[in-house]
């Protein structure tokens, strides 16, 4: 019975998926991250042209994309962080676990 389900995975096994899942987490949220940069660099150039143009509508609506763009950047520092804290408390452990034994 114990075949069909695979075996049990050990704690340090476990451990070590669950820093890679995180890892990859924070990779993904960097690459999210680079990708919103770029796209606001894009916006600020295209902002600054339909103001040479004049045309001030455009502009209104896309300084609040601007704003909108540079808002998720900061989420993504916070979600990012947030992702590393858990990382550290779970090598914390890992490394107390270690000392105890």
């Amino acid at each position: 019975m114990e075949y069909l389900f695979g075996r049990r995975k050990t704690p340090a096994e476990l451990l070590r998926q669950n820093q890679r899942a995180l890892n990859k987490a924070i990779r993904e949220l960097d690459r999210e991250k680079s990708r919103m940069e770029m796209q606001e660099k894009k916006v600020i150039a295209e902002i600054k042209k339909m103001a040479k143009q004049n045309q001030m509508d455009s502009v209104k609506v896309m300084a609040k994309d601007l704003v909108r763009t540079r808002r998720y950047i900061k989420k993504f520092i916070i979600m990012k962080a947030n992702i590393q804290a858990v990382s550290l408390k779970v090598q914390t452990l890992k490394s107390q676990d270690a000392m105890a034994q």
